[in-house]
């Protein structure tokens, strides 16, 4: 995808936070949560929740579509072990131009920051890797795993011994159970990881930003071709 836009709006939406708390939202309200959620959106994207979930949409189509929202007051730490998981659709069809994922960034600058999409079927279909320091995305570092199915779940772990993320996917979502198959792990010091970046991370107080998103590339996408829901964070890895 192109992250430009995304990063662009992470400055606005990354405020007020503080420590980990845990959270989930099964977005079954009638409206999104706006004591949770900080909404932002680009060019003709939009985030609407109905129907038990968070459907991404465009009104119109344009090469950088997007919608997302953040976490108002959570921020989990550099030295806890968390994890964030989130379930996932997409009949889309498009591959990598129409995607929904989550993003965690740096709690100190925002162009640090990790994402892991979910792009549907198709031979440019699958969970997608994408790790990015100082605002410098090396696609040809991104890692996927193609199942070849339209819905399933994801999780993002942090290790605070190791200081490696860890990104899992199950090709079948969470009404069965967790069948976590992992894709790659990311380390923000710069060392060690399937990818590395050095965030230049805070020993003692460093903290992480969470988000989910969805975005498109030149396509108009119907409601419910691309959605989430049954966020969750919490401690543990």
């Amino acid at each position: 995808m192109k992250t430009t836009p995304l990063l662009l709006a992470i400055p606005f939406l990354f405020q007020n936070a503080m420590a980990l708390t845990p959270v989930s939202d099964n977005f079954n309200a009638r409206l999104l949560n706006a004591t949770r959620w900080t909404s932002e959106s680009g060019a003709g994207g939009k985030l609407t929740q109905s129907s038990g979930r968070v459907n991404y949409t465009t009104l119109r189509a344009s090469d950088d579509d997007y919608a997302v929202l953040t976490l108002r007051n959570n921020r989990p730490g550099y030295n806890e072990n968390w994890q964030v998981i989130l379930d996932v659709a997409n009949s889309a069809g498009k591959g990598e131009e129409v995607g929904v994922g989550m993003m965690i960034a740096n709690g100190a600058d925002p162009l640090d920051n990790v994402n892991l999409e979910f792009y549907g079927t198709g031979p440019r279909g699958g969970f997608n890797f994408i790790g990015i320091t100082d605002d410098f995305d090396d696609i040809s570092q991104d890692i996927t795993a193609r199942p070849n199915v339209t819905k399933g779940s994801m999780k993002i772990s942090f290790n605070k011994n190791t200081k490696l993320f860890t990104f899992w996917y199950d090709r079948t979502g969470s009404a069965d159970g967790f069948k976590w198959e992992r894709l790659c792990t990311f380390s923000p010091t710069g060392k060690g990881g399937d990818r590395r970046g050095n965030w230049k991370m805070n020993p003692a107080g460093g903290n992480f930003t969470v988000a989910v998103f969805g975005y498109s590339e030149d396509q108009v996408v119907a409601n419910g071709k691309a959605s989430f829901d049954n966020f969750v964070l919490k401690a543990g890895n």
